[in-house]
């Protein structure tokens, strides 16, 4: 499939032209990487010229992210400065979560199923379970904010 993106589009979030056969290379490399990752979170928009603005300007800047940092590089030292990089430089060309959400509602994708738990405060426990006494007496027989007298 062809990437959401061009070399040209990665050069100008950079901020740097990319001319060289091994830096071509590179940003190429990156934008399949996160052309895939928008497709795989999306839905597998085969034309860049068709698909959702959002999908194509983040798998340019994913890809931006992994070309200025391919090694994954935690930190840098100069000689008298050093710079800690953000967690999001640090994955190459991965997708951050707000990325995958915008990318899942460009899709009109609901989330994955999930449950919601259930409580029932006012149901029976038993006189011989002390695990739902606070203080140990007998009078805490139901769960609820209430204690009943009996």
């Amino acid at each position: 499939m062809e990437p959401l993106g061009t070399v040209e589009k990665v050069a100008a979030r950079v901020g740097e032209s990319i001319t060289t056969p091994e830096e071509i290379a590179l940003a190429t490399s990156m934008l399949e990487e996160a052309s895939a990752q928008v497709r795989l979170y999306g839905l597998p928009w085969l034309d860049p010229a068709t698909a959702p603005a959002i999908a194509t300007t983040t798998a340019i800047a994913a890809a931006a992210r992994g070309y200025q940092n391919p090694g994954g590089v935690k930190q840098e030292r100069g000689d008298a400065v050093s710079l800690d990089v953000d967690i999001d430089y640090r994955k190459g060309a991965s997708l951050t979560a707000g990325e995958i959400v915008m990318i899942r509602m460009a899709a009109n994708q609901r989330g994955r199923v999930t449950s919601v738990p259930l409580t029932n405060p006012d149901r029976f426990v038993a006189a011989s379970d002390e695990r739902y006494r606070p203080d140990g007496s007998p009078e805490y027989l139901y769960l609820d904010a209430y204690p009943r007298p009996w």
